[in-house]
């Protein structure tokens, strides 16, 4: 058994291969961009009008109204000294225009221009946010909405993307998919939902399938699905168990075991191997709270997404055995503590469905007193 910093350092040294791919920009939210990306024009790639108002061609008034510049207008217009243009937020402005003077600041009789201008003002130049050929987001950057937007500014339509394609194996004679008549000893397979909406939150592409417990089919599929995918997740069949059979049948399928048990509560059993050709596997418990965990701390790292870490005065008191490191569902409270959800154990289906942060409990201290700072690693999905 490893610890947990231990089992994290090597997921993240082996990491999953990613494929790379050219994709419309639309359809590349939540991936990371493969190579730098440069700013192919300036931006504002003209000189434009921060406000609706008046061009003047010079700084001493009045001037005389010459023409009007709707957004949008390629006229190649010019002013003099002493002329003037009707112009709207984001029209290119005229050659030669010394300022814009806002409507609300100036006068207009008899095509007659009056008011004051200082040079410059109300003026957009041209690159003077970004020019062409800077560098606008680096290698690795993940695609949010906020990036996706701005590189729409600059015209770009599709970028080169790094994405990790990732078979999903369940296990368990016991488990039916939801939908079907459930009968006495069985449970419906709430795992695969929970793997597959947490690699869909990371943009990671999925095929799942779910599996009984027997030796010789779990190899044929993890075989099958390591063929197509350079990550492979399976929950379930990892412990010491007479029907857990999934790690000897990873490693009948050429996985070299890294790690086998890590010594986390919850989550104890998990295992993690890499193949000769790169592929990686993880291998989950399959208690849901001990699953959610794996993916949330392990698999986070493995992939590159761990969860922000913030800290927080807890909430209310409470003990622990302390005999490993733990992380416990918490609930950030509205005036920025963080309250302990209790859960009935590894087993709960419902234990993070009010929670904001998993609780990171260092192993050795088993007291926790009201207001003592403790560590959050925030759920992602979280509001808070």
């Amino acid at each position: 058994m490893i610890s947990v910093s231990e089992a994290l350092s090597i997921l993240r040294n082996h990491p999953p291969i990613p494929t790379l791919r050219t994709l419309p920009l639309e359809e590349s939210v939540g991936l990371s961009l493969a190579e730098d990306t440069f700013s192919p024009i300036s931006l504002p790639s003209f000189d434009n009008s921060a406000m609706d108002g008046y061009a003047v061609g010079g700084p001493v008034g009045p001037w005389e109204m010459v023409d009007t510049i709707p957004a949008g207008d390629l006229r190649g217009l010019s002013l003099g000294p002493c002329q003037a243009a009707r112009i709207f937020t984001g029209s290119r402005v005229p050659a030669r225009t010394y300022a814009v003077i806002a409507q609300e600041s100036a006068a207009v009789s008899e095509s007659i221009l009056s008011g004051e201008a200082s040079q410059g003002q109300h003026l957009r130049r041209e690159g003077e946010e970004l020019a062409q050929g800077d560098l606008v987001l680096r290698a690795n950057s993940v695609l949010n909405p906020p990036r996706i937007a701005a590189l729409a500014a600059l015209g770009v339509s599709e970028v080169k993307v790094k994405e990790i394609s990732c078979g999903v194996i369940t296990t368990g004679n016991e488990v039916v998919e939801p939908g079907s008549r459930l009968h006495d000893g069985q449970i419906f397979n709430s795992n695969r939902f929970a793997v597959q909406s947490i690699l869909q939150h990371w943009s990671v592409r999925q095929e799942h399938l779910h599996v009984q417990d027997d030796p010789q089919i779990l190899c044929d599929q993890i075989q099958e699905m390591a063929s197509r995918h350079p990550l492979l997740v399976t929950t379930g069949g990892v412990s010491v168990g007479d029907h857990d059979h999934v790690v000897s049948a990873a490693q009948d399928c050429g996985f070299e075991i890294k790690f086998h048990k890590v010594a986390v509560k919850p989550g104890k059993p998990i295992a993690f191997g890499v193949r000769h050709d790169g592929a990686t596997w993880l291998g989950l418990p399959g208690n849901p709270l001990s699953t959610w965990v794996g993916m949330l701390i392990f698999l986070a790292a493995h992939v590159g997404r761990e969860l922000e870490r913030r800290y927080f005065p807890l909430e209310t008191a409470f003990e622990t055995k302390g005999d490993r490191v733990q992380f416990i569902p918490g609930r950030i409270t509205c005036d920025g503590a963080i309250q302990i959800e209790q859960s009935v154990g590894s087993h709960a289906n419902t234990a993070l469905i009010h929670s904001s942060a998993l609780v990171h409990l260092p192993v050795g201290k088993t007291k926790y007193e009201s207001g003592e700072t403790v560590e959050g690693l925030v759920l992602p999905w979280s509001l808070n």
